[in-house]
């Protein structure tokens, strides 16, 4: 299985109660929000496994980006950003769960009226 058949297969099974979290946890929202603005290089098409980490492994990302962008220390930013993963609020191409950007949204447009 490629990269892409298997982020599919996460992808059609979203971990929907973790977007919960976003609505008390700031900073995995913001975290969201910043990992939006980061390019994920894929560097391999082909996962060593059918899982998720394996998936992970087949890409990169500027953790220094993502802690500038925070405006955290590095190790923070690395903490934040395997939350992210675990929860799988994020994917390996770079996207978001639907539900994340919905709440990203829902934030934005109350904050605004």
């Amino acid at each position: 299985m490629n990269f892409d058949e298997l982020l599919d297969q996460y992808k059609a099974a979203p971990r929907r109660e973790s977007a919960a979290l976003l609505l008390t946890d700031p900073v995995l929202l913001k975290y969201c929000v910043i990992f939006k603005q980061v390019t994920v290089e894929r560097l391999s098409d082909a996962p060593a496994a059918a899982t998720w980490g394996a998936l992970w492994d087949c890409v990169a990302l500027d953790l220094d980006q993502i802690a500038l962008l925070a405006d955290d220390e590095l190790v923070k930013a690395r903490k934040s950003v395997e939350r992210l993963k675990g929860l799988r609020l994020v994917y390996p191409d770079g996207t978001l769960q639907e539900l994340v950007n919905k709440v990203i949204t829902k934030k934005v447009m109350d904050a605004l009226s």
